[in-house]
């Protein structure tokens, strides 16, 4: 049996259904979705519209929710509610439903908003206990210092065993693209997509002291900032 509740939540996705693409392209990176990310979103939307609901979840909570996806994170959210590939639970589903709405694109606020409304409080600080902690690691600030770590252990290893120096003729395989290139230029671009990151995390964080050279960043540090940031902007 349909309830009225579920039948809400359908009619919100009804809505969000012409932003959500809009809302998959990251605010914090010009090179999201790649080309393997757009292939994941096709297919788990397929997955979905089929009725494959648990592979559909599996997609959506543990490829794309990670990488700041903002559709997929609402979508988590819409299937804890509704039960659909996975154990109904509205308090993951307000959770994720708040994670979703942080940039405050009116459509996902408007889902967030009607669900806490309709909670008793304990449910509701249940939810909200939960969504720090989902803040942690997924949300867009937690994802760009994510991406900041990995280039920069990706660009540690231009020294190791599998290109010797940065000019290296050896050919790699490039982890955003799939696609092959001379060692040179794939550790030139990850550098040049790192700093841009580092940029964007200074402004974004409020870290006006940030150098905005890769080669001066104590990481663990920025990695103790950042938290720090996220849990005061959470409480």
């Amino acid at each position: 049996m349909i309830t009225v509740r579920k039948i809400v939540c359908v009619a919100a996705l009804l809505c969000i259904a012409s932003t959500g693409l809009a809302q998959r392209s990251s605010e914090l990176s010009d090179d999201f979705p790649d080309a393997h990310t757009m292939a994941v979103q096709d297919k788990v939307d397929s997955l979905f519209d089929a009725g494959d609901f648990e592979r559909a979840f599996f997609i959506y909570i543990n490829e794309l929710a990670p990488l700041g996806d903002k559709y997929a994170q609402y979508m988590v959210g819409y299937m804890y509610q509704t039960g659909l590939g996975v154990v109904e639970d509205p308090i993951a589903a307000a959770a994720w439903y708040q994670l979703a709405a942080e940039r405050d694109t009116r459509e996902f606020v408007v889902v967030r908003d009607r669900i806490l409304h309709v909670m008793d409080q304990d449910d509701a600080d249940r939810s909200r206990v939960l969504y720090r902690e989902l803040r942690l690691r997924y949300c867009d600030l937690a994802v760009l210092f994510a991406s900041i770590k990995r280039d920069l252990a990706e660009l540690q290893e231009r020294t190791g065993s599998r290109l010797g120096d940065r000019s290296s003729p050896v050919t790699v395989v490039g982890s955003r693209s799939g696609r092959f290139r001379e060692g040179s230029n794939y550790y030139s671009s990850i550098e040049k997509e790192l700093k841009a990151r580092i940029r964007l995390l200074k402004e974004v964080s409020g870290f006006d002291d940030l150098d905005g050279d890769p080669n001066r960043i104590n990481i663990r540090d920025l990695e103790r900032r950042v938290l720090q940031k996220i849990e005061s902007e959470s409480s």
